[in-house]
C-alpha cells in the first residue's frame, strides 16, 4: 500500500471512531462544557425596572423620550480553533505516537464541534506558522484538516508558541474556544498565552513520553536536538547527570501546570502509552461536573 493509501486508511479509521464517540457522549452536553459562548445583540425594548442599567441604549432612549435597553442572546454558533505543534520534537518522535495522538485528539474535538453546528479551524505551527485553516463547518472540512494533521511535514524545526498565540488572537475576533496540542518543549510564550486565555476559553493538551524524561544509563553518548540540530556529548554513567535531567523535565511540566491553573487554562497531560480518546473523554466528564 502506498504512503498516501496508508494515510487515508488511518484518517478514515480515526474519523469513524470519533463520530461514534461523539454520537454517544457529546451531543446535547457539548456547549455546557465551555466558557466559549458569548452574547450577541438581539433587540432593543423598553426598559423594565430591574434591568441592568449598563445596557441602556441612550441614543434610542433620547429619541423616544423614555429608557430603552439592549437585550442579548447566547451565540448559537461558536468558533473553535486548534493550535497544533508541528515542531520536530512532536512530529518526528521516535515511535511516531505523538503525531498519531495529535490526529486522534483533533478528530474527536472537531467532530464534537461539528455535531453541534460549530465552526472548526486549525493552525499548525513550528517556529513559524506552517498551515492555517479558517473555522468552517461540515464533515468535508473536518476530513481535510484531519488528513492535513496526520500527513503534515514541518518546514520549520523549532516551536514558537508565542507566535501561534499572537496569530490566534489576531485571527479570532470573537470569543471562542482554543485547544493547544503540543509537547510544550519550548519557552517564552507565557505572556502571549495568558493574553489569549483572557479572551478565549483555552485548553492545553500536553503530549509527553515518560521515556524522554529519563536519561539512558550508558557511557559517553552524543545527542542531537531534533529542533536545533545542536549536538553534545554526555556521559550517561553519571548518576548526578541522570538525576538532574529527570528533575529538569519534572519541574518543567510542574511549572507548566501551575501556570495554566493560574491563568484559568485547563491542562490535560497525555502520555504516549495512554489511550488518547479515553483521556479526552475523562477530561470532558470532569469538566461537565463543574
Amino acid at each position: 500500500m502506498t504512503d498516501q493509501g496508508e494515510l487515508s486508511r488511518r484518517v478514515k479509521r480515526i474519523q469513524i471512531i470519533s463520530k461514534r464517540l461523539v454520537d454517544t457522549m457529546f451531543t446535547g452536553n457539548y456547549k455546557s462544557l465551555f466558557r466559549g459562548p458569548g452574547l450577541e445583540f438581539d433587540e432593543v425594548r423598553s426598559y423594565i425596572s430591574g434591568d441592568d442599567t449598563r445596557f441602556i441604549d441612550w441614543n434610542v432612549s433620547s429619541r423616544m423620550g423614555e429608557p430603552y435597553t439592549k437585550t442579548f442572546k447566547e451565540e448559537r454558533e461558536m468558533n473553535l480553533m486548534v493550535l497544533l505543534d508541528g515542531s520536530a520534537s512532536l512530529c518526528h518522535d521516535l515511535e511516531g505516537s505523538k503525531r498519531e495522538m495529535s490526529g486522534i485528539i483533533f478528530s474527536l474535538i472537531a467532530h464534537a464541534a461539528n455535531a453541534n453546528n460549530d465552526r472548526v479551524g486549525s493552525l499548525i505551527f513550528s517556529d513559524k506558522i506552517e498551515e492555517y485553516h479558517a473555522p468552517m463547518k461540515g464533515n468535508k472540512n473536518i476530513l481535510k484538516q484531519v488528513s492535513q494533521v496526520m500527513g503534515f511535514i514541518p518546514q520549520g524545526k523549532g516551536s514558537d508558541l508565542a507566535l501561534a498565540s499572537r496569530t490566534c488572537m489576531e485571527l479570532m475576533k470573537r470569543r471562542g474556544i482554543c485547544f493547544i496540542i503540543s509537547d510544550f518543549k519550548t519557552d517564552g510564550y507565557r505572556k502571549e498565552l495568558s493574553l489569549l486565555a483572557r479572551k478565549h476559553d483555552v485548553i492545553a493538551i500536553s503530549l509527553n513520553d515518560k521515556k524522554e524524561r529519563v536519561f539512558p544509563r550508558v557511557g559517553f553518548v552524543e545527542l542531537q536536538d531534533r529542533e536545533t540540530g545542536r549536538r553534545q556529548i554526555f556521559h550517561g554513567g553519571s548518576r548526578i547527570l541522570r538525576d538532574d535531567y529527570h528533575e529538569f523535565w519534572d519541574l518543567h511540566y510542574y511549572k507548566l501546570e501551575e501556570f495554566c491553573r493560574a491563568n484559568r487554562i485547563d491542562y490535560v497531560e497525555i502520555e504516549t502509552g495512554d489511550d488518547p480518546l479515553e483521556k479526552i473523554i475523562a477530561f470532558f466528564k470532569r469538566r461537565n461536573k463543574r
